[in-house]
C-alpha cells in the first residue's frame, strides 16, 4: 500500500500553485515542459500523465519504493534499495509518458517559488552511519559519470538538487528507464516574497551548478529541464 507524504490541499507556497497545475491546468503544465525539451519530444508520444499530486489521491506524494510504485516501476525496488537508504526524495510530482516506441517514461519534479530554497541549509543531508555511507558511495558513483571531482561538496546546501540528480541517474542508468528531471521555478509569488523575474531565478540556479560543478554536456544535461511559470497564470478564475 502507498505511503502518503504531506497530504491535504497546500494553501500556499510552490506546493500549492504545483497542485492547481496538475489538477487544473495539466495541458499548461505539459506545454511548459515539453517546450524546454527537445530530448521529451523526440520520445514522447503522448502528453504526460500525472500521477501526483492528484485531488482525487488527497494530494499524495512519494517516496522510496512508493513513488516507484506511483510510476508503475515497483520491480526496482530492491535496486533503489541499494542505492539510496530509506528517507529519500519526497516528489513534488510524478508523471508517466508514453513513448513512440511503446516503452513508458517517467518524468520527476521539483518545484520552487522563492529563493530561499536555493541554497538552503536546512536541506543539507542529516544522515548518519551506515545511510551516510550508502548515500556518499551512491554521489561519488554518480560524480564519476558526470565527471564532477570526487572532493566536490554535495552533502551541503545543494544536497536537495543533488540528490535529485542521483534519482535521475538511478532510474536512467541502473533501471534503465527513460527519464526527464523537471525543475520547476514559480516567478511572481508575492505572498512567499519570490523572484518577480526570471533573471533572478537563473542567477541562483547557475550558483548551485556551479556549486555542485556541473559540467557542461554531461551525461544527464538533456534529461534535465528547467521551467518557469508565472503565479498569476495560475490563480486566474
Amino acid at each position: 500500500m502507498k505511503t502518503r507524504q504531506h497530504p491535504g490541499r497546500a494553501s500556499k507556497g510552490s506546493q500549492f500553485h504545483l497542485q492547481n497545475l496538475v489538477n487544473d491546468y495539466p495541458e499548461y503544465l505539459n506545454c511548459l515542459i515539453l517546450s524546454n525539451s527537445p530530448s521529451l519530444r523526440t520520445y514522447s508520444a503522448t502528453h504526460p500523465k500525472w500521477v501526483s499530486p492528484l485531488a482525487s489521491d488527497d494530494y499524495a506524494e512519494y517516496q522510496d519504493k512508493q513513488f516507484l510504485e506511483a510510476i508503475g516501476f515497483p520491480k526496482l525496488s530492491n535496486k533503489l534499495a541499494s542505492f539510496w537508504p530509506q528517507g529519500g526524495p519526497v516528489w513534488d510530482a510524478l508523471a508517466t509518458v508514453e513513448g513512440k516506441s511503446g516503452s513508458r517514461g517517467v518524468i520527476l519534479l521539483e518545484a520552487k517559488s522563492h529563493l530561499m530554497e536555493l541554497p538552503n541549509p536546512s536541506y543539507a543531508c542529516g544522515a548518519t552511519g551506515k545511510s551516510l555511507e550508502q548515500i556518499k558511495k551512491s554521489l561519488t558513483t554518480v560524480k564519476r559519470e558526470l565527471k564532477v571531482k570526487r572532493k566536490i561538496d554535495w552533502l551541503g546546501d545543494y544536497y536537495q538538487y543533488a540528490n535529485r540528480l542521483a534519482h535521475l541517474y538511478f532510474l536512467i542508468i541502473e533501471g534503465q528507464v527513460p527519464t526527464w528531471m523537471v525543475f520547476l521555478y514559480f516567478v511572481g509569488d508575492v505572498e512567499q516574497n519570490g523572484p518577480s523575474t526570471v533573471t533572478e531565478w537563473t542567477a541562483s540556479i547557475d550558483k548551485a551548478q556551479d556549486k555542485l560543478c556541473l559540467p557542461q554536456n554531461h551525461l544527464l544535461e538533456e534529461t534535465i529541464i528547467t521551467v518557469f511559470a508565472p503565479v498569476p497564470v495560475l490563480n486566474r478564475q
